[in-house]
């Protein structure tokens, strides 16, 4: 587990297929930043077990490839491992240092796995989702708790979502920011945070999670 601040409120953070390693660099500096910035608790398990899928294989090139990558999906990164993961490992260690208020944050893949804990809203205050991968309205319908949506470009659009969410009774309290000009993943390993837009982007949207995260929790 990466846990980095000492705030009272406390973040689970979920990245994106290609885990925390050397090569996605980025998710530890918005982590940290995320920290930072907002005094908040940050906590990253490592959920693959140091078998994230390699960047360089992504999207998959051949059947064989896909055929693996599925079979990855399904297993190091099955939805069953994560819930494990927060409910038996990283939620017990929160609530027995006295953090009550909780939210997650997840990029694509862990985006879905946001709002799969945006379900839950006895033990969740809020979630964020940035480029969130395989977000559609059935998961948006099933979330009890306020959430921040940013989608980029390809990704479900925020109409889609915000539609859903305004029939709620906590549909006020979400936001939303389309990042239609950032190609998905550019808050992870795919982004190239030398780029000065690509870096605008980023910064506008931690401070959205930021100010996101203090408001609703």
């Amino acid at each position: 587990i990466y846990d980095v601040g000492t705030g009272k409120k406390a973040i689970i953070f979920i990245y994106d297929i290609f885990g925390w390693n050397e090569t996605n660099k980025n998710v530890f500096t918005f982590a940290d930043d995320l920290a930072g910035r907002g005094a908040f608790t940050v906590i990253m398990p490592d959920f693959y077990r140091n078998e994230a899928w390699p960047v360089t294989q992504f999207p998959p090139q051949s059947d064989l490839q896909q055929k693996a990558f599925n079979t990855w999906l399904k297993g190091v990164a099955s939805d069953i491992i994560v819930r494990k993961d927060i409910y038996e490992r990283v939620l017990p260690h929160l609530f027995k240092s006295k953090h009550e208020k909780i939210g997650v944050i997840g990029f694509c893949w862990g985006g879905k796995q946001s709002f799969y804990m945006g379900a839950d809203g006895e033990r969740f205050n809020a979630v964020a989702s940035i480029h969130g991968a395989w977000i559609d309205e059935e998961k948006a319908n099933a979330l009890q708790v306020p959430c921040y949506y940013g989608p980029a470009k390809g990704d479900t659009p925020v109409e889609t979502i915000k539609k859903v969410l305004d029939k709620k009774k906590f549909g006020k309290r979400c936001e939303y920011k389309a990042f239609s000009n950032m190609e998905h993943g550019f808050c992870a390993a795919r982004g190239d945070w030398t780029d000065k837009e690509t870096m605008k982007q980023v910064d506008i949207a931690l401070n959205g999670v930021v100010k996101f995260f203090e408001k609703k929790m």
